[in-house]
C-alpha cells in the first residue's frame, strides 16, 4: 500500500511542476484543411481557370488550442519547374477553438501547371508549423 501512495505521490509531483505536459506543441497546434480556389464572393472555384482570371486560395483553419494564438498564413505558389512565382501572407491571430477561412489572392498571365503551397506558421521570425504543410494543384489555359 505504501508503494502504490508513493508512486501516486510521484506522479502528482510529476504533473505540477510541468505543467505544460500535455500541452499541444508542433503542428499539432491548429489544424489546415479543405485547402480550395475562391472567387472573390467565397464561392468555390474550378481548379482550371484561365489566364487572368483572379482567384483566391482558401482554407479552413482551426485553432485546436485552449489559447489564443497568433498566426501567419503563407501561400507560396510554384510553377511547373518548382520555381516561386508568388509568396504572400497574411498575419492575424484567433481565439482558443477557433475556426475561419482565410484566402489570399492569385492571379497569372501565363499558362501553365501551378502548385500553391499553403503554410500556418506561428510569425514569420520564429517559422514554427502550427499544422502540417497543405498544397492544392492549379491548371491555368
Amino acid at each position: 500500500m505504501l508503494e502504490k501512495i508513493l508512486i501516486f505521490g510521484i506522479c502528482v509531483l510529476v504533473l505540477i511542476t510541468t505543467p505544460h505536459a500535455f500541452a499541444l506543441d508542433g503542428t499539432s497546434r491548429a489544424e489546415l484543411k479543405n485547402v480550395r480556389l475562391v472567387n472573390a464572393f467565397g464561392e468555390a472555384s474550378a481548379q482550371n481557370i484561365n489566364t487572368n482570371q483572379q482567384v483566391q486560395i482558401s482554407a479552413d483553419i482551426t485553432n485546436m488550442q485552449g489559447q489564443n494564438q497568433d498566426f501567419v498564413y503563407i501561400v507560396q505558389v510554384l510553377d511547373q519547374n518548382k520555381v516561386p512565382v508568388q509568396l504572400t501572407w497574411i498575419k492575424a491571430s484567433f481565439k482558443a477553438q477557433q475556426t475561419f477561412s482565410p484566402a489570399l489572392s492569385w492571379v497569372t498571365d501565363r499558362p501553365g501547371t501551378y502548385t500553391a503551397q499553403i503554410f500556418l506558421w506561428d510569425s514569420i521570425q520564429n517559422a514554427s508549423a502550427l499544422a502540417a504543410r497543405s498544397e492544392i494543384k492549379i491548371t491555368v489555359s
